[in-house]
């Protein structure tokens, strides 16, 4: 069971959620620069002519034309923005879910369900029996209606 949050909250509401999503904006341009400027070089290499670019992460991102002007704008669209894009996509869809596991958990401290299931009826016949042997011969007074 992870442990429960330790750090304050922020003071000023709204600020961690611009933050993070500053961040997110952020990482999510960078991924899709590199990915553009790597499959920009690599349908250069595999259908173009020409040299393998330098990284230029903002060229790949707003110019892919000047780094690889020998391609045709079908190999530009499909190798510089829809594979990146699809790529970024899937990354970014990747690190969502696997923040918020990461982040889900009992937060409200109530119990669920698989912390209740030692506490049913059956439970606890079965562990007071265990407990105290002499009373496995006697019929237990919860469930029955009075």
């Amino acid at each position: 069971m992870p442990s429960p949050r330790t750090s304050a909250p922020s003071t000023t509401t709204g600020t961690d959620a611009l933050l993070y999503l500053l961040f997110g904006v952020l990482g999510a341009a960078l991924a899709f620069g590199s990915l553009a400027w790597l499959t920009g070089n690599l349908t250069n290499a595999a259908v173009g002519k020409g040299p393998w670019a330098p990284f230029r992460t903002t060229d790949a991102l707003l110019h892919p034309d000047m780094l690889w002007p020998a391609l045709s704008t079908t190999a530009l669209l499909l190798g510089a923005r829809i594979v990146p894009g699809l790529l970024t996509l899937a990354l970014i869809t990747t690190g969502i879910v696997l923040w918020t596991r990461w982040r889900s958990g009992s937060k409200t401290g109530l119990a669920r369900k698989t912390d209740l299931a030692p506490l049913l009826n059956k439970e606890i016949t079965v562990k007071a029996k265990s407990l105290r042997p002499s009373l496995s011969g006697r019929e237990s007074k919860r469930g029955r209606s009075g």
